[in-house]
């Protein structure tokens, strides 16, 4: 059996909700005692104009947005918890419950180790800037990756990434870090690319992704999915609509005569480097679009050869 490396954020928070259930603190009971606590903090635990509340760690939740928890890390952090050496983690408190906003890992590795109190300093804040809290915060100790980011950036309906699952999910494609990946035809792993794709041309991401979605790139084999919505690939596609711009149909034609199948990707893209992929595609391109018999140049072939017959005659 594999051992687990990565915990969502999901699951942390339902293993510590059946503690809480085991515990009886849920409901009323859970709103109305943090409420009291908030209160009785804000007569007696300011300092300055920071509100600070010595809490159970298993009273506060993580929130599906949440990045997810390194298990070595929230381990290691438990066992060896030092309030010298790490910062006060900061909590939202909203509608009577505790939600962890920078210091998930802190929290998690605390419950893990049965301590039954951290400091924790109090947000009283939007769910909404609570979440910029979550993106925007420069000193956090493990570093901000894409998924972390999209998943708090939905919840905050942010326009860019908003815009992003409903392009990726309008073309039956996944999102990195998606729960729901079944049934769908691949999984885009470069969320930077989409972002910025869906912030200053969503219709050429859209067109993007429905073409590879007609490649059918990912046809079989788990270790292949997702593998043509890399990086490499999404930024070479893009290359070869600007050289072709203004004939895109014409590009999306010859691909989809000549370029289609896993079998296709797999022998002869997915182990070329992104200007390796451009160059092979475009050379196929040129010479399906320049052939003589293709759509584009069929009427100026048909009118040279009605030409030649005329001065023959």
């Amino acid at each position: 059996m594999c051992k687990r490396v990565y915990l969502t954020a999901k699951e942390a928070e339902k293993e510590m909700q059946e503690a809480r259930k085991a515990d009886g603190f849920t409901g009323k009971m859970e709103t109305g005692y943090i409420s009291r606590m908030i209160k009785d903090a804000k007569r007696n635990s300011m300092v300055g104009d920071k509100l600070q509340l010595v809490v159970d760690p298993m009273y506060i939740h993580i929130p599906e947005w949440q990045r997810r928890l390194k298990l070595a890390r929230a381990y290691a952090i438990g066992n060896t918890y030092n309030k010298y050496k790490w910062d006060v983690p900061k909590v939202l408190f909203l509608k009577g419950k505790l939600y962890v906003i920078d210091g998930q890992h802190r929290i998690y590795g605390a419950f893990k180790a049965k301590m039954d109190s951290v400091v924790v300093e109090i947000m009283e804040c939007s769910l909404e800037e609570a979440i910029d809290l979550f993106i925007n915060q420069s000193q956090d100790r493990a570093k901000m990756q894409p998924m972390d980011i999209y998943h708090a950036a939905i919840a905050g309906k942010k326009e860019d990434y908003v815009k992003l699952q409903e392009i990726c999910h309008n073309n039956n494609v996944a999102v990195k870090g998606d729960d729901e990946t079944e049934n769908t035809v691949g999984t885009l792993t470069s969320i930077s690319d989409g972002v910025k794709l869906s912030r200053t041309n969503p219709n050429l991401f859209d067109s993007m992704l429905r073409l590879l979605g007609k490649l059918g790139w990912n046809g079989y084999a788990d270790s292949y999915n997702g593998k043509a919505y890399t990086a490499k690939i999404i930024r070479a596609l893009k290359s070869l609509y600007a050289y072709t711009e203004g004939r895109e149909e014409e590009m999306e034609s010859a691909l989809l005569n000549n370029c289609t199948g896993t079998e296709f990707f797999v022998e002869n893209i997915m182990y070329k480097t992104q200007a390796q992929i451009f160059d092979y595609l475009a050379e196929i391109v040129r010479y399906d679009m320049e052939s003589p018999f293709s759509r584009a140049y069929k009427g100026k072939w048909i009118k040279a050869k009605s030409n030649e017959t005329t001065e023959v005659m």
